[in-house]
Formats: C-alpha cells, sequence, structure tokens
C-alpha cells in the first residue's frame, strides 16, 4: 500500500490544516515536503468543482525530473478506482470524476498556460527561471482560484528567497510560509553523516534549509595557508589524474592524484592558443609514462568537439592516454561546486584538497571567482577565469560526490 504512515511534524501539520492557497515550502533534503504535495495533489482530484474538468500539475524545472520526482508515485498513490486512462506518453491521469493530474517539465514555461488549473506543485523551485511564477504560472491559476504549493531547497540569494520574504511578510493573507529541518524527520546517524560529508554553509543549506548568501566567492572554503602545500610530490605508486578542460585561448589542466581519501594537485599546465595534441605531448613531456599509468577525467563536451575530424579524446587516446572516465552529461555546477567546497573543507574543519604552489592558475580561480549578482551563476568575464577550478571539479564530482550513500573509497578507487 503506496498511503504509508507519516511522521508528521507539527509544521507540516500547519501546512496542511491552515491550507493556504500559495504555500511556500522551504525545508531541507529528504525531509517529507514532495512526499506532502503528492498526496495534496492525489486528494485534490476527489474536489467538486463547478466545471467537469478539474486540473491539477505536478511541475520541476525539467520534464524528465518532474517525471522522475512525481510520476511513478502519482500513479501508485491515485486509488485504482478512480483513474478512467492513464497517458504515458503525456504524463496525464484522468479519472473517472473527469478531473486530470499532469506531470509537466518548465524548461519551456509555457507549456503551462494556455488552460486554467485548479491547483499544482512546483518542485525545486530554486532551478526554475526566475520569471516563471509571475509570467506562466501565477495568471495560469486566476481563472479557476487555483492554489499552488511552491518547495524546494534554497539555492542562493534568489528569486525564490523573495518570494519567502513575500509570503512571510503577512501583507497577503493568500500566502503561508513553513520550514522544517531535515533532521527532524530523518534518522539521527543519516544527519551526522552529511555533517561529516559537506562543508557547513552546503550542509546549513542543504539539511536545514537555510539561504546561504552567494554572492561573493564560489569557493568561500578554500584559504591558501591552509591548502596550498609546496611539498607535494608525485607518488609513484597511485596514478596520475589528468583534469582536462577544453578551450581555444587559455586552456588549463590540473594534473592530480589521490588514495581515495585526500587528493593533491601536483602540477597543471596552461597554454594560450593550442589544441589537445599540443597539451597532450606535454603533459608526457612533463610526466613521461608515470608506473601507475595516467587517468583522464574532464568536460563531457569535449566527446562531441571536433579536431580534425577526431574528438579530443579520441586525439589523447591516440596519445596513449588510453584509460578515461568521462560521464555523459556534466553534472550541474552547483553540484561541482559543492562537492569542492566539500573538499576544501567540510563540517567537521577537514581539509582534504591541496596543490602545489606552482598551479597558480588554480589559486587564482579559488581565490577571485565570484557569482554573478543574484548568485544564480557563476561570473565568466575574465576569459581566463574558472578553467582550473572545472577542469579540477569534474574528477572532484565523479570520485567524491555529495552522496550519503557512496561505497568505502578504498574499495572503489584504483588500485
Amino acid at each position: 500500500m503506496r498511503w504509508l504512515k507519516l511522521r508528521r511534524h507539527p509544521e507540516q501539520i500547519r501546512l496542511w490544516t491552515e491550507n493556504k492557497r500559495f504555500a511556500v515550502v522551504y525545508s531541507g533534503r529528504r525531509s517529507g515536503k514532495t512526499e506532502l504535495a503528492k498526496r495534496r495533489l492525489v486528494l485534490g482530484l476527489q474536489t467538486r468543482k463547478k466545471w467537469p474538468d478539474p486540473r491539477y500539475f505536478a511541475a520541476a524545472p525539467t520534464r524528465a525530473q518532474a517525471k522522475r520526482i512525481f510520476w511513478k508515485d502519482l500513479k501508485a498513490l491515485t486509488p485504482l478506482q478512480w483513474i478512467k486512462r492513464i497517458y504515458e506518453a503525456d504524463l496525464c491521469i484522468t479519472t473517472q470524476m473527469g478531473s486530470e493530474l499532469w506531470v509537466v517539465g518548465l524548461d519551456r514555461p509555457q507549456r503551462i498556460e494556455g488552460a486554467p488549473w485548479d491547483g499544482g506543485v512546483l518542485d525545486e523551485f530554486a532551478d526554475m527561471r526566475p520569471h516563471t511564477w509571475a509570467e506562466n504560472i501565477r495568471p495560469a491559476l486566476s481563472d479557476r482560484n487555483g492554489w499552488c504549493w511552491i518547495i524546494g531547497v534554497p539555492e542562493g540569494i534568489n528569486h525564490y528567497k523573495e518570494l519567502v520574504d513575500y509570503a512571510a511578510s503577512g501583507e497577503d493573507s493568500d500566502w503561508g510560509v513553513y520550514k522544517w529541518r531535515s533532521s527532524d524527520i530523518l534518522p539521527a546517524g543519516e544527519i551526522d553523516a552529511a555533517r561529516r560529508l559537506l562543508d557547513p554553509r552546503t550542509f546549513r543549506q542543504e539539511y536545514e534549509g537555510s539561504f546561504e548568501g552567494k554572492a561573493g566567492r564560489v569557493y568561500y572554503a578554500y584559504d591558501a595557508q591552509r591548502h596550498e602545500d609546496k611539498t607535494i610530490t608525485l607518488k609513484v605508486h597511485l596514478p596520475v589524474i589528468l583534469c582536462c578542460d577544453f578551450n581555444v585561448g587559455a586552456c588549463v589542466w590540473e594534473i592530480l592524484q589521490t588514495d581515495g581519501r585526500a587528493v593533491w594537485v601536483v602540477d597543471e599546465i596552461v597554454f594560450q592558443n593550442t589544441n589537445t595534441v599540443e597539451m597532450g605531448k606535454e603533459v608526457l613531456r612533463r610526466w613521461g609514462h608515470p608506473l601507475a599509468g595516467f587517468i583522464v577525467y574532464g568536460d563531457a563536451a569535449g566527446s562531441n568537439r571536433t579536431t580534425a575530424g577526431k574528438s579530443d579524446y579520441a586525439l589523447l587516446q591516440g596519445l596513449g592516454f588510453k584509460d578515461q572516465r568521462i560521464k555523459r552529461a556534466n553534472p550541474l555546477v552547483r553540484d561541482r561546486i559543492n562537492a569542492v567546497n566539500a573538499m576544501l573543507e567540510n563540517t567537521d574543519g577537514a581539509v582534504r584538497l591541496y596543490h602545489h604552489p606552482g598551479c597558480k592558475m588554480l589559486r587564482k580561480d579559488f581565490e577571485t571567482v565570484v557569482w554573478r549578482d543574484g548568485g544564480g551563476e557563476v561570473n565568466k568575464g575574465d576569459v581566463e577565469r574558472t578553467h582550473a577550478t572545472d577542469a579540477l571539479g569534474y574528477f572532484i564530482e565523479s570520485e567524491f560526490p555529495l552522496s550519503l550513500h557512496r561505497p568505502d573509497p578504498l574499495k572503489r578507487f584504483y588500485k
């Protein structure tokens, strides 16, 4: 039975019983807000209306994300006797009562327009386009006096924070604001594991629903006195890891090693107006053929770009860099940056990432890369910035992702 008993929280009860037309819920990860929203949607299907076709939506930033978050659970939560038909291609459930429940991606916000809605849920609202609520969602709810839950985890000082502030101001009685911490719901062991894994700022944001300002440095956990180490040398028993970010202008690659716990950036290669073959030859000139071999990580787009008819990684393979561990798609920028910050310093104050003083581009990135105004995107106004940290970040996010359920790193990493 999908309708399992939930561990209720006083703030969840207030959310459910106050029945505000617009509810903003900015709680931590795995705190039950999405599960409550799914049940609110399904129960709404039986509500009698003056019109024969009440319509509800479950939305996320993209269609794939919305399907992953909602579709399977909504089908399981809807009683079989209610269901008239399920449209798998359209992600729509129609009921015997005439109501409809749609799963929608808002990478194209116009998808929500064209028909009136009786209610809906916006999940991961911080990742939606800033004007989606005012320009696309709110007008679509006007004809039928529709309701909406706006839920998610904070992500900087942005449009989500503005909506939370408006709901909390009390200026509009239609609005309510609700928050509870993940620790109020999740087992203590899971919270302790997250504390050990994440840096303090990310932990507050992801598990306590805290809006952490991102108007300053992106890599706020970096301190040259703690992270720069002139004693770093190549360890012959470990593989040499090549981290690539491909650019025609400033091309920056980072050379590092790891034992599965800590990461040491040994060197960096910086060429202007170069190509992949010349960069690869420079790696071999400096480091030859290490006993434990090379492993390549980098920008997933390098598999698509072509130089002389071959992808960047095909060219590297031709030079002998055959062990390539490239993802099909790059991780989200936020995930990559959070993973790097967690390696620079976790909530216990542990440092797991160091670099040699010769890695000047990397240090400059750590010290000077900032967020754009509003904190939603990295400022790339300086054409020489972000390449070093991007290259490093592809490896860090791949091997040290912010996941509570990763295998023992000693068993996972390469011998």
